[in-house]
């Protein structure tokens, strides 16, 4: 599990590398990566690859879950808790390629899972407080902040709807307003020809991002 949604995170490339480079050492059989890409990691809402990661936990159907760092989870402290005790509950190894075993053994393995829990709820507030930090050098510097949201392009100083991409947001809404999951939705788009620029399918991570901003 990797992720990164703060400009002073390491690469993704970096984070898939590791893992390989875990598992191999660990004599273990990588079956796949999930990466949440651009999504913030303070919570596990909004975070569909967090989700399958954690329902493939649930049902027992892997034997154990490598991240790059236990925040790619949640950065939320309660959660981070509550991801732990699932793991522990259902028997499945979490390991983390730069905290080693997660859950541990031992009289202390708790209350360093308490620990734990406190810092990755503090990276989520430093991740705040360095965005904060970049967006006001940029308004010093007198650089426009941020691209504009899907949907939207910049010719000169004014905001114009990107038609295409607009009906895109429209056929998701309606989508979702008539009851699909948004791996549903997904599908339902591939199915009626609905595709990026680049001519590829819409992702889920794509959908999660334009409901989010609706």
């Amino acid at each position: 599990m990797i992720s990164r949604d703060d400009e002073d995170s390491v690469s993704l490339d970096y984070q898939r590398a590791e893992i390989k480079r875990f598992c191999k050492r660990e004599g273990l059989r990588l079956v796949g990566i999930e990466a949440d890409e651009g999504i913030s990691g303070k919570s596990v809402e909004g975070r569909p690859a967090v989700k399958r990661v954690l329902q493939a936990v649930d049902s027992r159907t892997v034997d154990a879950v490598i991240v790059f760092r236990t925040d790619r989870m949640s950065r939320n402290g309660l959660e981070s808790l509550q991801i732990e005790k699932l793991f522990g509950d259902r028997g499945v190894a979490y390991g983390s390629v730069t905290e080693g075993d997660v859950l541990g053994q031992g009289v202390d393995a708790e209350f360093l899972g308490f620990i734990r829990a406190g810092l990755n709820q503090r990276e989520r507030q430093l991740v705040s407080l360095r965005t904060k930090a970049a967006l006001q050098r940029k308004k010093e510097k007198g650089e426009r902040l941020g691209r504009p949201h899907y949907g939207w392009k910049v010719e000169g100083k004014k905001l114009v709807p990107v038609l295409s991409e607009q009906a895109v947001i429209g056929k998701v809404n309606e989508l979702r307003d008539s009851g699909y999951s948004t791996r549903e939705i997904v599908a339902a788009l591939k199915a009626e020809g609905f595709a990026t620029k680049k001519g590829t399918a819409i992702s889920q991570t794509q959908v999660v991002r334009i409901l989010k901003a609706a």
